[in-house]
Parts: C-alpha cells; structure tokens; sequence
C-alpha cells in the first residue's frame, strides 16, 4: 500500500512529466502536477505500470527494512529512476524509442522498462541491505508459507499481466486491431503455460517432487520474458520465450543461493533475469528484430540493457548505501529477531508466546 501511495505523489508531481513531457531524448518538462492537458487516461496506466516497477524494487527485502528507508526510496525510484527509463524507451522522443532513428530497440510490454529496471533496483537494494539474521546459518528455520496464498497471488499477476499487454496498445477499440490483441493474449497465456509447466518438470526431475513454487514462478518468469515481443511473435517463439524464461529463473535462483543473496521472494531471479532475456530474445527472434531482417534490433536491445541496469545502479546503490550509513535504511539486528512489525507497527503477532510479548 505505501509502495503505491508514494509512487502516485511522486508520479503525479514530476514522474510524469520526466517520462512523457516535451523537451529533448534524455528528459520530459512538461505534464507537472498533471497540467497542461494531460491525458489521464494515459496518466493512470502509466502510473499503474510505474507503481509495479516500485513494488519489486522495494519489495525485495521489506521485512528487514526500515519504513523510513523505504518510503525514500520508493519515491527516488518512482519519481525519477523509473520515469527517465521509461522516456527513454517508451516517449517519442527518447532515444531507445521503437521508432527512432537512432537506437530504436523493441520493448512493447515492459520486459525492459518495467521488469528489468524494478529487477535490478531489488537487487541493488539486496547488495547495500545485506541477508537476514543468521539466514545461511544451519540453524536458520524458514517460516512456512500458505500456499492458497501463493497460488492467489499468482492468478493475480496472470490477470494483471493480461491487462498489461492489452494495455500497452495504443488503439484499444478500434476493430481492426482486434485479431492482433488476441495474438497478445494468445502469447502471454502461452508463455505462462510452457514457463510453469516446464520449470515445474525440471524441478521434478532434478528433486523428485512437484513444487507448486516452480509451477506459479516459471509461469510468472515466462510472461516476463515474452512482453517485450508478445505483440510479434508467433505462437511457437512466445512458447520459445516461455520455457527459456522459466529456465533462467532455474539457473539464477540457483546463482543466487550459490553466491549467499537472500531474496526471499525471488525478484532479480524470477524479474530481472528475465526481463534481460525478453530483451534479447525480442531483438533476435521477433518480426522487427533479426528473424525480421532488421539485425541491429539485436545490438540496440543489449545497449539498452547496459544503459537502464548502469543507470539503475548509478542512482539506487550510492542512495541507499547513503541510507544505510545514516542507519536509516535496515532495522537492527534485535529488532529484526524479535520482529519487526511489534516495534515499527504495533503489531502483535497471533503466534507469539503471551510471556515473550510480556
């Protein structure tokens, strides 16, 4: 709730405005305050796009951050990190736009703008936080989890996800366009199926049991990987882009165990990993990339990609790293042991014992 309060103040004070105001290809200055006869429709998808950007990049690490922290945070990123990526690739006069002269790269449903960008602010905010107490210690114990919950959350996004892609076309209802928007629907389902299915076998064969994990997160890292290119693809390539989505979360989520990085909710592994692949697989494999003819799609693809992840971190590591110093940005160790909702929100948890509340 506060990630999207705040990305709505800062959205509606100057978000916009660097990401769709007229000026030059690096920076908006108009639309401030919604003035000047913005479009509000447009506005509010946007905002919508932006506050899901700000959820994964905060929401990475919340349990052990300091509120204060994080409400600053979301406001740089919603306020200014987002909305110059989002200029940058998606206004008319930015540089990464898909019809520019310059380096004109394919992003039609935010693998790069949203997914990478959220991604690699979570994992810049997981290197300056560090990992929970004790979490790679043999007596760390994870906390059981509900798995209606889970698959909850998981319906959602595939329903937040449908109306993403639907979206981001800029002539909604107009008849003609419709066969094309069922292709969009067609593609993201079919990601969504191939990812889930096949990261779901792969952990059955490596584990020898079903995981319901793998099934919701394969599904989510296939939509991921194929929105930069849904409104292109055939049918096969979007299953292509599916279970090579789902395979990349596989090999980073076990990349990220490997290197000791606690992301509880598997946001670089599930989001950013990829949203990079979408990227590259949208530049090589889509009608306007190099299967098309067109193969500097290719090389303008990866540029972006350098060019949003270095400027997420130019930005968000100097920041937070800043926070952390100032003591402002991670709870104390014995406040996190002990729970962080009792003594930030004066919340008691249920399950604890009445003699420790005492």
């Amino acid at each position: 709730m506060s990630d999207t309060f705040v990305t709505l103040v800062a959205w509606w004070l100057h978000g916009y405005a660097f990401a769709f105001g007229q000026n030059n290809s690096v920076i908006g200055a108009q639309f401030f305050l919604t003035l000047d006869n913005t479009n509000l429709v447009h506005f509010l998808f946007n905002y919508m796009r932006c506050s899901v950007a700000t959820t994964l990049a905060l929401g990475a690490a919340n349990e052990r951050m300091e509120p204060i922290g994080h409400l600053m945070s979301a406001y740089v990123f919603a306020g200014l990190v987002y909305p110059l990526a989002c200029h940058w690739v998606w206004d008319e006069q930015g540089i990464f736009y898909s019809a520019s002269t310059s380096y004109a790269t394919q992003d039609y449903a935010g693998s790069g703008v949203i997914f990478l960008v959220g991604g690699a602010a979570a994992a810049v905010s997981l290197r300056v936080i560090g990992p929970r107490a004790r979490r790679w210690s043999i007596h760390f114990r994870q906390r059981r989890h509900s798995p209606a919950i889970l698959v909850l959350g998981g319906c959602l996004q595939l329903v937040g996800f449908l109306g993403l892609v639907l979206g981001s076309h800029p002539q909604l209802f107009n008849p003609d366009e419709g066969q094309m928007l069922g292709l969009c629907w067609l593609n993201l389902l079919l990601a969504a199926s191939s990812g889930g299915l096949y990261c779901m076998v792969i952990h059955c064969i490596h584990f020898n049991y079903y995981d319901l994990d793998s099934l919701l997160y394969g599904a989510i890292a296939g939509m991921v990987s194929v929105c930069a290119g849904v409104d292109s693809y055939i049918p096969g390539v979007a299953v292509m882009a599916g279970t090579t989505g789902s395979l990349f979360y596989l090999a980073v989520r076990f990349l990220m165990a490997k290197i000791q990085m606690d992301d509880p909710l598997n946001i670089v592994s599930c989001y950013l990993a990829p949203g990079i692949w979408g990227l590259l697989h949208a530049g090589l494999l889509s009608e306007n990339g190099a299967l098309g003819g067109r193969s500097w799609m290719l090389g303008n693809n990866c540029l972006a990609v350098v060019v949003l992840v270095l400027w997420v971190v130019l930005i968000m590591y100097p920041l937070q790293s800043l926070f952390m110093c100032l003591g402002v940005f991670r709870v104390p160790r014995i406040l996190e042991k002990q729970g962080i909702d009792r003594f930030r929100h004066r919340q008691r948890h249920p399950c604890v014992k009445r003699k420790f509340m005492k």
